[in-house]
């Protein structure tokens, strides 16, 4: 834990102790029991913030299991979260460089991601965000993600939805172990091992994973860019429970990442090119701990569940280079959640939390905000094959006082097999530290962002379960965006507020079926039309993204996983031109298609050989504007069940 404070190891270590004899990973509102195990089965936790069966929930939800995740074999969450309709990606560089994601238009400041119920945005950033690019999946168990404005139920964070990230489970009483081994391109060599033990009462789960990489140059190679900037990340993560009798339970996950990555100069008016031969490389080390602690205490026969939780999460980063500085974050929060069924057609849930997070930096950023906020929802079912559900929530900020928020969401099952969908929300997103406070681009005078979201859509299954369709419409207004821009009156850049209404709206299409027993296809499309107040186009949001998939079990014991994406009409910013107003004029960057290919043969029941190929097709794109992609490449692993 190099890098971290006294204090914070400390904190740390006392956690994991708990963590390790008495806690567990979720509440019981958050994940079906079967035994000491988890089942969630069709069950989506995030939606309603407590089990809730999928064909009840109103809002748009993609989940990825357990099964998804081991077939696919990838290495970054973001690999998978870029097959989801209305999510897409941008990245500087190779493994390790800064990644933005988009849902539905809107940016990481707008999603909250939670692993293990902790959340993981970096208060230190520009705007608030999760680091995605540093998040490895070897230990991952089941990702829910969940679009819409989700702020009634969350906190202002989550205007745009919510990634909501489990780790490993044990699949049953007994020890077991995982263990994996991975070489390839770009000098890439990554490890993972795993523990899981469970009694009918009691689990653990032990993770640790490396990946290193020689990595890309991270400016595009094409202008004449050689220097390769590497990328070394280690993660570890536990989590564990024990129900202690029939009524009370405790829990606790903690988890841990050390990254080492480097990156390219950035000059204005040339754009990014390879540091200067002599001067320092750019590199920045980070290090991210969290820890989450709780008890979950079941009343009335089960009927009325409460969980009472307190987490942790700190963050620090040192840069070396032509960007100097050190970055020091953190967050504590106090949460209950709370869920009561009155009867079978009635049920309520409702919860409080306060979170105090600050930011601090060398270049002289020093902030602290603190947030109490409270929700309640209620749950009807006025007829056989309708849910409704009310959230309403108020969150009092340290800066800007009280923001109400409300949501509502509707399920009809129409038919057998086809469920009508509808939710629509209000959210706020308050202005960072780094917003408000940074020296030179803070600007005390933001005020925070109102939103309203609305979709709609209908999902079908056909032919027994084996063929499913989904539609769904979305629309995400935004008043008073805040943005990086030139300030006349200042004379310099800094952060901004733009008047309006700033729209983002889209269709999501997406379907699977199991053709034949050794078939299965699936593709997703969608469509968004992202634009400022001023009409201009909001960047890094492709206006067209597809994917198509197939897996073949054709031959025995081997597994083919066959993925194309295609990308068009996305827009950035060409900062090689510096216009006379001191802006850089908006460019298309060229649309792109990648194949990538995995192929598993189970070499024995404990052992299995894996051969995955990325951008087959050598495919030269951005997805931000002067920075590198990596080209084919060929990666092989070797896995054990044991």
């Amino acid at each position: 834990m190099q890098g971290l404070s006294n204090r914070h190891r400390r904190a740390l270590l006392a956690a994991a102790a708990i963590c390790m004899g008495h806690g567990g990973p979720a509440s019981a509102q958050e994940g079906a029991r079967t035994g000491g195990a988890l089942d969630l089965g069709t069950v989506v936790i995030s939606a309603n913030r407590t089990p809730t069966d999928a064909a009840k929930v109103g809002s748009a939800v993609t989940v990825i299991d357990r099964a998804t995740l081991e077939r696919a074999r990838e290495t970054y969450l973001k690999d998978y979260l870029d097959r989801v309709p209305g999510l897409n990606f941008a990245q500087i560089g190779g493994p390790g460089g800064l990644t933005t994601v988009m849902m539905r238009g809107a940016n990481a400041a707008y999603i909250m991601v939670r692993i293990d119920g902790i959340e993981v945005s970096d208060p230190t950033k520009t705007q608030t965000a999760a680091a995605l690019e540093h998040m490895l999946v070897g230990d991952v168990e089941r990702i829910e993600i969940l679009r819409g404005s989700q702020s009634a139920l969350y906190g202002g964070t989550a205007v745009a939805g919510v990634i909501d990230i489990t780790t490993r489970r044990a699949d049953g009483p007994g020890v077991s172990h995982r263990a994996a081994v991975e070489v390839g391109s770009f000098g890439t060599v990554s490890g993972r091992y795993g523990l899981s033990a469970a009694t009918e009462t009691s689990e653990v789960n032990l993770s640790i994973e490396r990946n290193k990489t020689d990595g890309i140059s991270s400016a595009d190679s094409r202008a004449g860019n050689r220097e390769k900037d590497g990328y070394d990340n280690t993660t570890f993560s536990a989590n564990a429970a024990t129900r202690l009798n029939e009524a009370f339970r405790v829990f606790g996950a903690l988890r841990y990442s050390r990254h080492d990555s480097a990156f390219d100069d950035f000059v204005w008016g040339v754009g990014p090119t390879d540091e200067i031969k002599g001067t320092p490389r750019n590199r920045t080390i980070g290090e991210d701990a969290g820890v989450r602690v709780g008890a979950d205490l079941d009343l009335l026969d089960g009927r009325w569940k409460n969980t009472l939780s307190v987490q942790h999460y700190d963050t620090q980063s040192t840069t070396w280079g032509g960007y100097p500085g050190h970055y020091d974050g953190d967050r504590t929060k106090l949460e209950y959640l709370g869920s009561f069924r009155l009867n079978d057609m009635l049920a309520f849930s409702f919860g409080a939390d306060y979170a105090r997070e600050t930011a601090r930096s060398s270049e002289g950023l020093s902030g602290s905000i603190d947030n109490a906020g409270a929700f309640a929802q209620a749950s009807l079912e006025p007829i056989a094959g309708l849910t409704l559900t009310g959230a309403l929530r108020n969150d009092h900020h340290s800066t800007f006082g009280d923001h109400p928020t409300a949501r509502a969401t509707a399920a009809y099952r129409l038919f057998e097999g086809t469920k009508l969908r509808a939710s629509w929300g209000t959210g706020f997103r308050p202005p960072s530290a780094y917003e408000l406070f940074a020296p030179i681009y803070g600007n005390r005078t933001l005020k925070p962002e109102e939103s309203r979201s609305l979709d709609a859509g209908i999902d079908q299954s056909f032919w027994d379960g084996r063929l499913t369709l989904s539609a769904t419409v979305f629309k995400l207004d935004t008043r008073d965006l805040i943005q990086f821009a030139y300030d006349t009156g200042a004379g310099s850049y800094r952060y901004l507020q733009v008047p309006g209404l700033s729209q983002r709206r889209g269709i999501e299409l997406a379907g699977k079926v199991q053709a034949l027993d050794w078939l299965a296809l699936d593709g997703s499309y969608t469509f968004t039309q992202a634009e400022q107040a001023d009409g201009s186009p909001l960047l890094r949001v492709p206006r067209h993204k597809a994917t198509v998939g197939a897996t073949v079990t054709a031959i025995e014991k081997t597994t083919v996983s066959v993925r194309g994406t295609w990308v068009d009409d996305m827009r950035d910013t060409d900062y090689s031109v510096i216009l006379p107003d001191f802006s850089s004029p908006v460019r298309k960057l060229p649309a792109y298609f990648l194949l990538d290919a995995t192929v598993t043969y189970r070499l024995t029941d404990t052992f299995d050989l894996t051969l995955r190929g990325r951008n087959l097709l050598d495919q030269r794109y951005q997805t931000v504007w002067g920075y590198g992609t990596p080209g084919a490449s060929v990666y092989a692993g070797l896995s054990a069940r044991f």
